[in-house]
This record gives C-alpha cells, structure tokens and sequence, in this order.
C-alpha cells in the first residue's frame, strides 16, 4: 500500500506489466503479525473454517491493493483504460477475497449472519475511504497512512470475534495494542523521515492515540501493554524531536538504523501483545 505514485512514469500496458504486489515492509509486518499472532493467540492452534476464510479474503485484499491503489491515483487523471484493469492477476485476488466472504457468511450460523454481514459493510467502509483518499493523490499523507495500517490490524478483531461473537468486549481487548501500535508507528516513520518538514502537530498527533491506548490497557489491567505503548512512544518523541532538531536528508545508515529498530520494536509488540492477553 504504497502511497507514492510517479504521474511522469509512461502508463504501460497493464497486461504486460508485472502486477504491484505492495511494497511496504511494515504492511507486510502488520498483515503477518495480525493474521498470523493473531490467529494463534485468539483463535489457538487448531483449525476453524470461519477463520480460515477470513483469512483467505484478507490475503486477497492485501495483495491485490496495491494494483487499486494505483487504479485510483490514475482515475485523478481521469477515465481508467481497460487495460489498466486487465490485469489477471488482480481480478483473481478480487475474486479470491469476494468468494472468500462468501463461504464465510454461507458457513456462519444462520443466526449470525445478518450480525455478520453488518461486520462485512463495517470493514468495507474504511477499505472504500482509503482508495477515495487515494484518488485525492496526496502523496505522504498522514490520513491515508494511519488509515491503511488501521485496516489491516482488522483480521485481529475478526478473529475476536470469531472467538466470543460479534461485538464481543474480549474482541476489542484483545485487538487494541496492534490498533495502537501499528498505525502510530507508520506514523512515526514518516515524521521521522521528513525531519524539519514533519507538521507543527506531529508529536501531539502522534501521542494522542497512544496515550489513549494506554489508557485502556491500564483499564485492562494489561500492564505489559501499557509498558510497551509508554516506552514505544517516549522512543519515537525523541527520535522525532532529534530529527527536527538536525534537520537535513538522514544518511541511508541512519535509515538502515531505524529500520532495524522499527523490526525490533515490531517483535517488542508482538511479546507484548501476548502478555497482554494471557
């Protein structure tokens, strides 16, 4: 779910080009650790059809969106060639996420269903927000990156419910630290990144989110969450405030540094995650 999208690159035939898996490594951080931790951690290790199918349509989804995203930057420019739709491989992930949620309504209990579908539109609403904020072409913004890594914590409350039923209060419990954490740590990386550029309300945009997941953990009585949060956030108000403060283009040392710290923190929250739920 990249956000940038060179207007100047000729528009190839779609056909022929090779089709734009994402390329953002912490997407693949988030989707992995949410579908993957999460399944283990709510659901255990045994298998269960409903999550399985979940998980098919959010692997379709995931996969397939860089391929919309890029759809929806070209429509700023006007019509989308059919070409640009023609791409077979994205058409058979549409496919694959659309049958997917099909199965699982059709294997949900009769009961559930109407619950289920409301889950289903709930989802598909801030899915459809982020590729209309892809069509404004804003590159870097703020709204689209915390939005896109929010989504993709979802597979998590799913499985929540899944687990306890539709709304279950055990399902937000168990999804608010990678709500929390993911997107703000997106978030986080951009400001950092853009140094002295980074907007007037970055620390506090930053903050407000993670003091309140910290809050609610506290509530929880989720302390190794609120650990977590309260260390990840002092971390990335000093980092972001450094940068500001140094101003410049950092050197791809630099980069390579934080990005290995990013994958530090990211198994940080992982651990923490755990704990928090035990």
């Amino acid at each position: 779910m990249n956000q940038t999208l060179n207007p100047a690159i000729p528009q190839q035939n779609a056909t022929k080009a090779p089709f734009p898996f994402p390329n953002d490594s912490q997407a693949w951080w988030n989707v992995g650790v949410n579908l993957v931790v999460g399944w283990l951690l709510i659901l255990g290790a045994k298998p269960d059809l409903q999550g399985l199918a979940l998980t098919l349509a959010a692997l379709g989804l995931f996969f397939s969106s860089e391929w919309l995203s890029q759809l929806s930057g070209r429509s700023r420019e006007g019509s989308v060639r059919p070409a640009h739709w023609a791409q077979p491989m994205g058409l058979g992930l549409l496919a694959v996420t659309i049958a997917s949620l099909v199965w699982f309504l059709f294997i949900s209990e009769r009961m559930d269903r109407e619950a289920w579908a409301t889950v289903v539109t709930g989802v598909a609403c801030p899915v459809a927000l982020m590729f209309v904020l892809r069509m404004e072409w804003r590159p870097l913004d703020g709204r689209l990156l915390y939005l896109t890594h929010l989504i993709l914590t979802l597979p998590s409350l799913v499985f929540g419910f899944v687990m306890w039923g539709v709304a279950a209060p055990q399902a937000f419990g168990a999804w608010l630290l990678p709500a929390v954490y993911f997107p703000a740590q997106a978030l986080f990386a951009q400001y950092w990144m853009e140094g002295p550029e980074a907007p007037a309300s970055a620390l506090s945009v930053l903050a407000g989110p993670v003091l309140l997941g910290i809050l609610l953990q506290a509530t929880r009585n989720a302390w190794a969450g609120v650990a977590f949060l309260a260390l990840f956030l002092l971390r990335a108000i000093w980092l972001v405030q450094s940068r500001r403060l140094t101003g410049g283009l950092p050197g791809f040392a630099r980069v390579k540094h934080l990005s290995w710290e990013i994958q530090a923190w990211n198994l940080g929250a992982v651990i923490a995650w755990a704990l928090s739920l035990r």
